[in-house]
């Protein structure tokens, strides 16, 4: 059975069912697309290099648990998967790491926090 229009199949669904009071949603997932894409433009604008910067000072076996969650007032901010991985990235910024990140910042990240949470976000 080949149907055409989606729009004009749902609306004779919706007749056929004599549901009323709702009514096909005007949006469509362009408009979320759009959206999407506007909020992650301006977390790429906010993060500046930072991702690029994580990737190049920070090695594989503690990047692997961390997430960048956001620059604020200068202040990178780190999610990290574990007290131990929070510990070895402590060691790791504290040996330098920290000069080095607010050296490729150029000075637009001064200081480096960390805390403990969720690091895959895309497993909820």
């Amino acid at each position: 059975m080949r149907v055409g229009n989606p729009v004009e199949h749902l609306k004779g669904l919706q007749e056929r069912r004599s549901t009323r009071g709702t009514t096909i949603p005007k949006s469509t997932i362009g408009a979320e697309v759009k959206q999407l894409r506007a909020s992650l433009e301006r977390t790429a604008r906010r993060m500046g290099s930072a991702g690029d910067i994580w990737e190049r000072l920070v090695p594989d076996s503690i990047r692997a648990d961390t997430r960048l969650s956001g620059i604020t007032g200068g202040v990178l901010h780190v999610v990290t998967g574990s007290a131990s991985t929070s510990y070895a990235l402590d060691r790791l910024l504290r040996e330098g790491a920290e000069d080095a990140i607010r050296m490729a910042s150029e000075g637009r990240i001064t200081r480096v926090r960390m805390r403990v949470g969720r690091v895959d976000l895309g497993s909820r």
